[in-house]
């Protein structure tokens, strides 16, 4: 088809075709300046904002925008961000060219009204398996070592005392506190569906972890700090890489495996969850509120753990030691 026959046909000004087919026209699709990220690249932050919505782990306007500044500080180029941030106009704008995503207030679960129902739980199951069918994976669910579970459990430097001994009629009795009440040992375990317990991760509230401590840690197990000792993201994302991951491949696991944790906002990051897709570790969050009730953790090793006896701490000199008394 000629020019004049094409502008006839199509009712497009020649001049506009001539434009379009010459070496000057950019193959750019829409008005205005260029996007910082590509479409193939934003076509898959959306992909990736979904899969996590379906595995429990809404991602936050905050972690969008962080995860953007992690990939372009990975992935250099000329940006109007400052250090490489780009901030919520930019969202509204990504928001407005992907319309399958929009903002919207998740429901908010409170001991008081999250009253868990056997429906509520069916409901969980059947949406966890809709997902696995849709992505080819229920294969997974025949094979006990690549079904995972993972939860933290914390013993705290000063446990809260239930009762102690005191004259009768006295109406104050006082505890000295002996250590910072806020501050604990953070420890994380991960078992599978066969009964294996892989290498945990310990987390201590120091600054800097002493040369001395990290000697005497299994070198198999997993070692992090924090202020207060608690899990986040970072020490998270070290276990996930540098102990979990390497324990799998060491018992010739079959990759995809299923890692199912709780919502808590250290297995929430972006970070996290780039890692696992990339490493085979499908993490799929547990229904809210009910881990008293589904984490295999939960109920069979933590609650016999710390109804069996009394945890005591002490910060001494030479660093933490924790003690189970029977």
């Amino acid at each position: 088809m000629t020019l004049g026959q094409a502008s006839s046909c199509f009712r497009v000004p020649k001049s506009t075709i001539k434009f379009r087919i010459g070496s000057k026209w950019t193959k750019k699709l829409r008005r205005g300046p260029q996007t910082v990220l590509t479409l193939q690249e934003e076509i898959k932050l959306v992909k990736r904002i979904q899969e996590m919505e379906r595995r429990g782990f809404p991602c936050t306007k905050h972690a969008v925008v962080s995860r953007v500044k992690a990939f372009l500080d990975d992935n250099p180029r000329k940006t109007p961000f400052k250090n490489n941030k780009p901030g919520y106009k930019w969202l509204q704008l990504f928001l407005g060219r992907h319309n399958q995503l929009c903002i919207r207030k998740p429901e908010n679960f409170t001991m008081a009204s999250a009253t868990v129902s056997e429906p509520d739980i069916r409901s969980w199951f059947q949406k966890i398996m809709q997902y696995l069918r849709a992505n080819g994976l229920e294969d997974v669910l025949t094979d006990p070592r690549r079904i995972l579970n993972g939860d933290e459990t914390g013993f705290p430097f000063d446990p809260v005392t239930k009762a102690v001994l005191a004259s009768k009629g006295n109406r104050n009795v006082y505890l000295v506190q002996q250590a910072d009440p806020k501050k604990n040992v953070t420890v994380l375990f991960t078992f599978d569906a066969d009964g294996y317990m892989f290498p945990p991760d310990t987390i201590l509230p120091y600054k800097r972890l002493p040369k001395q401590l990290i000697m005497n840690f299994d070198s198999d197990w997993g070692i992090g700090k924090s202020d207060k000792g608690w899990m986040d993201s970072e020490n998270f994302v070290a276990y996930i890489q540098n102990v979990l991951h390497p324990s799998l491949v060491r018992r010739n696991v079959p990759f995809p495996v299923i890692y199912f944790v709780d919502g808590h906002s250290s297995h929430t990051g972006y970070e996290v969850a780039e890692l696992c897709a990339s490493l085979g570790i499908i993490l799929i969050a547990l229904y809210p509120n009910a881990t008293h009730i589904m984490q295999p953790a939960d109920v069979a090793i933590f609650k016999p753990l710390k109804t069996a006896g009394a945890v005591a701490s002490k910060i001494g000199t030479g660093g933490i030691r924790i003690s189970y008394l029977p």
